[in-house]
């Protein structure tokens, strides 16, 4: 559709799109640092048996009959951090579901820290992998919503800070796009 667009006006505009960057070494290790940093707040004998939750955005789950990748994706980013860190467990799910009656894609982090709990975990630490910058979903959702559920089952959850505008985040997208217009030879 954009370059669809692109293509009717009078003069079209040169661009390219960066078709994934959720592996790029950059991205991964500005995310690693911050799985590690919110790790960092357990005592040292704690830390390898604490869970990482990775969430993102939910979607109708429509979106897989359409074979977007997004779950798959989203699965990819959090095993090559938690290969990247040496972590024994860790979760991938959604947040912030659509109020309609379509499905949704799950399990809900809400589901997760619940299913924790009940597997006898007493803490875990929950990184907004889908989200670049904090923002209602990051602010309410995790660190009102499920902060309390956490508190309410006996937990301890720590978020991960967001991306935002970090340098190391910054850096990371300056080499996405300077590996892409290499790759594509317009650069």
């Amino acid at each position: 559709a954009v370059r669809e667009a692109n293509q009717k006006l009078s003069r079209p505009i040169d661009f390219a799109f960066v078709p994934t960057w959720h592996l790029h070494p950059r991205f991964q290790e500005a995310l690693a640092r911050r799985v590690q940093a919110a790790l960092d707040r357990f005592p040292p004998e704690e830390r390898p048996s604490v869970p990482v939750i990775f969430t993102a955005h939910s979607l109708p789950a429509s979106v897989l009959d359409q074979g977007d990748p997004y779950p798959e994706r989203l699965r990819e980013c959090a095993e090559a951090v938690a290969r990247r860190l040496g972590l024994r467990r860790i979760e991938v799910c959604y947040q912030s579901a659509g109020r309609s009656p379509v499905p949704w894609l799950g399990p809900d982090a809400g589901e997760v820290i619940a299913r924790l709990h009940q597997e006898g975990y007493r803490s875990c630490v929950i990184c907004p992998q889908g989200f670049v910058a904090d923002h209602l979903e990051v602010l309410y959702d995790i660190d009102i919503d499920y902060a309390q559920q956490a508190r309410e089952l006996g937990m301890r959850l720590e978020r991960t800070p967001s991306l935002n505008d970090d340098d190391d985040f910054a850096q990371a997208v300056a080499a996405v796009i300077a590996d892409h217009l290499a790759e594509v030879g317009l650069r």
